[in-house]
């Protein structure tokens, strides 16, 4: 049976709480979190991947080749490059740098707002669609304070409690009238 990977830790990489941040959350496992917890976690590069800035003030970043059965599989019927790089844009390239562990995403946010006069609802739509693809692509894990997760794994334990018990069906009870005897008057 294949082993899987797993996500390297990224603790080390959170400075200062590190006993907070220490439940790494990426692609491995998604919680719900509310709008709150989700501005509160901190977005970690993964180390594992190679990356410089360039002078006119974009991030080129590189992509290793998938080391899976199905990425030895396809490289093996088709030519697929070692590596792929990946460019990022000047406000990419930004939010690139500031996803160190040490910014929350709503610190990101506010960096946003401030440098490219965005409103707080126009910088947050765009900052989490492009956290998300990034963590899609494995490129980014989010760092989310236990206290966050344990709420919503209690509420996903109550959750499960409660639809592991079947709901009792009411018992059939005879209606007065037509085939019962309590309400009908016998006659003699």
């Amino acid at each position: 049976m294949a082993r899987r990977k797993t996500a390297p830790s990224l603790e080390a990489q959170v400075s200062g709480d590190a006993t907070v941040y220490e439940k790494i959350v990426g692609k491995f496992k998604k919680p719900r979190l509310s709008r709150e917890h989700a501005l509160q976690a901190r977005p970690i590069r993964n180390p594992g991947l190679k990356w410089e800035e360039l002078d006119n003030g974009e991030v080129q970043i590189v992509l290793p080749r998938r080391r899976d059965t199905m990425g030895r599989v396809l490289s093996t019927l088709f030519y697929v490059p070692k590596s792929k790089p990946v460019s990022l844009d000047v406000v990419g390239a930004r939010v690139w740098t500031l996803c160190d562990g040490e910014h929350t995403v709503s610190d990101i946010v506010e960096a946003l707002m401030d440098e490219h006069k965005l409103h707080r609802r126009e910088a947050e739509v765009s900052l989490t669609e492009f956290l998300r693809m990034l963590g899609k692509r494995n490129m980014l894990a989010f760092a989310v304070p236990t206290e966050y997760l344990e709420l919503e794994e209690r509420k996903d334990r109550k959750k499960e409690q409660t639809q592991k018990k079947p709901a009792k069906p009411p018992k059939a009870q005879a209606k007065p009238g037509k085939g019962s005897q309590k309400g009908r008057k016998r006659k003699r």
